[in-house]
C-alpha cells in the first residue's frame, strides 16, 4: 500500500511539473531536461500547424537566440530577449522543399511560450499571442514541395 502511495505521490509531482514547466524560465531547466521539453513542445505545434512537416528524419537540432539590437530589429522589440530555435532537417533526396529545413519552431526561453512556427514552404504563423490580432485558431498549414530542383 505504501509502494502505491509513493507512486501516485511521484506521478502527481511529474505531472504538475510537466504542466507548468512551459510557464518558467526554461534557461533554468537543467539542459537534458531541456532539450526533451522543447523537442516534444515543438512537435505538438508542428502537428497543429504543419502536420505534413514533421520529420523524424534526424534528432532536431536546438539553438538559443538572443533578439539582436536595432540594426536588425528596427522597431527594438523584444531586443535581448531569448528564444530557443528547434530545426527539424528532412532528407532532401527524397523531397525538395523551398527552404533548407522541414519546420521551425521558436519558443521564448524566459516564459516557454511559443513565438514562431516556420515550415520549408516559407509559410508560417506568429503564435506569440501579444503579437496576433485575432484570438482565431489558426488552420494546419498544407505540404507543398517545391518545383526546383
Amino acid at each position: 500500500m505504501k509502494q502505491i502511495k509513493k507512486i501516485l505521490l511521484l506521478t502527481s509531482i511529474l505531472l504538475g511539473y510537466t504542466i507548468t514547466v512551459f510557464s518558467q524560465n526554461l534557461d533554468n531547466i537543467p539542459t537534458e531536461k531541456r532539450d526533451s521539453l522543447l523537442k516534444a513542445k515543438s512537435k505538438e505545434i508542428i502537428l497543429r500547424y504543419g502536420p505534413g512537416y514533421y520529420r523524424e528524419y534526424k534528432a532536431p537540432t536546438i539553438e538559443r537566440i538572443v533578439v539582436p539590437p536595432s540594426e536588425t530589429n528596427p522597431e527594438g522589440i523584444n531586443v535581448g530577449r531569448a528564444y530557443y530555435m528547434i530545426t527539424y532537417w528532412y532528407d532532401k533526396t527524397k523531397e525538395r522543399l523551398e527552404e533548407d529545413f522541414a519546420a521551425i519552431v521558436r519558443i521564448w526561453a524566459d516564459t516557454g511560450e511559443p513565438a514562431a512556427v516556420l515550415f520549408g514552404c516559407n509559410y508560417g504563423y506568429i503564435l506569440d499571442r501579444k503579437k496576433t490580432r485575432s484570438s482565431k485558431e489558426q488552420p494546419p498549414i498544407p505540404y507543398v514541395q517545391s518545383n526546383w530542383y
